[in-house]
């Protein structure tokens, strides 16, 4: 059975592509192991995601932006980086600025809902669920996938989005330098007796990390990052005791404090690919670039890459184009390349310098944020790709 596009996952990056190709002719086959219903109604998994004003730009393109309940929508007014019990601290606020936010906290399960609710109308798409793949191969013009219930599919253009732990990309032959931190992060809501003040806060203590992210004045996503081994040992507390563990980092400052969801960990991976594309092939969202949570760009970086993908696609079609030419993989490979190298290999290394408990990184840190506050280009860098509509997007 021939198809135009295939691609293998439904996550948001995949959904992200699929609604970006919504005005296209080609007729598009998604391949979903999971069940329907895990994708037309994902339970909330802990996730909150910072959105930067690039990726609201891009969702408002694709008309889902407008379909998020407001309320569900948590601006982030200031951000505050400290490092242990330093007095120095990197400090940005919007409210001194000419935009209305940072960014913008939206929980994953909502932003997936939304994405399936977009494009499951959609008249060239097909979504075929409970599919698991069980072999990709090589054809003269495209690809064979095969379906471990015995179906086969042959394509013009294979699209792996299938997570950071991507089975596609090992089968088409992209090799991927792999990170695992040895790290986990442990993530819950969390009810509080004073104001966040809309600011997101993040502390890099000796032995873990404690991020706190705004959801109103009174609630706020709290996610602690420590070695796996004592990340374990956390996990095991009971409720009263993980809390007052919480309490006592932030000192307080945000009054007494209870779950409002369950704890949720998940095991820290950085992936980058080392090419994402191949003849008829190419790789989108967290199969291409899987990112450490620690400057929050990932999810932003898989929704450039899926829309910068399809924008390169559909400029070949109004040129009367093959979408599957070199001229287009080669396009949307050299600008998220570019991109996603210098995101990837400088988070790694804020990562590795501030999580090292050797004395020359302990003072080196501190120098960091200390230069960093008072050198106004480098905090001006970091709040344009933040708030920038246009910077690392295909705007």
């Amino acid at each position: 059975m021939q198809k135009d596009i295939i691609v293998i996952g439904a996550g948001p990056a995949a959904l992200s592509f699929v609604r970006s190709m919504r005005n296209s002719h080609l007729q598009i086959t998604v391949l979903e192991q999971a069940p329907e219903n895990a994708i037309a109604e994902p339970e909330y998994d802990g996730r909150d995601i910072a959105l930067t004003h690039a990726s609201r730009e891009l969702l408002r393109d694709l008309d889902v932006w407008q379909q998020f309940d407001p309320q569900e929508i948590y601006p982030i007014s200031k951000a505050c980086v400290v490092d242990g019990d330093s007095p120095y601290s990197l400090d940005f606020d919007s409210q001194q600025k000419s935009y209305d936010a940072l960014g913008f906290i939206i929980s994953n399960h909502i932003i997936r809902q939304t994405l399936y609710e977009a494009t499951k109308t959609q008249t060239n798409l097909s979504i075929a669920y409970n599919s698991n793949v069980s072999e990709i191969a090589k054809i003269d013009e495209g690809y064979k996938v095969s379906l471990a219930d015995g179906q086969s599919f042959e394509t013009k253009l294979l699209v792996a989005a299938d997570s950071r732990f991507s089975k596609t990309r090992s089968q088409a032959g992209i090799s991927a330098d792999i990170n695992d931190f040895a790290r986990t992060a442990i993530v819950a809501r969390m009810q509080h007796q004073a104001s966040n003040q809309h600011t997101a806060f993040e502390c890099f203590q000796y032995g873990h990390t404690l991020a706190v992210l705004p959801l109103g004045e009174k609630q706020s996503s709290v996610v602690v990052t420590a070695n796996t081994d004592k990340a374990n040992q956390l996990l095991k507390l009971g409720d009263e005791a993980f809390i007052e563990f919480v309490q006592h980092n932030l000192k307080h400052r945000l009054g007494d404090m209870t779950f409002s969801s369950k704890r949720f960990n998940y095991p820290l991976v950085g992936v980058h690919a080392r090419q994402f594309i191949k003849p008829h092939f190419a790789l989108i969202g967290d199969a291409a670039v899987g990112m450490h949570p620690v400057t929050a760009h990932g999810f932003n970086l898989g929704l450039s890459s899926a829309y910068l993908f399809a924008r390169q696609i559909i400029n070949a079609l109004d040129n009367d184009q093959d979408y599957t030419t070199e001229k287009v993989l080669k396009g949307y490979q050299n600008r998220h390349m570019m991109e996603t190298r210098i995101m990837y290999y400088g988070t790694n290394g804020v990562v590795k310098l501030f999580t090292d408990e050797h004395l020359p990184a302990k003072l080196a840190r501190k120098a960091v944020l200390r230069l960093s506050n008072l050198l106004p280009p480098i905090k001006w860098a970091i709040e344009k790709k933040l708030t920038d509509v246009k910077h690392g997007s295909p705007f």
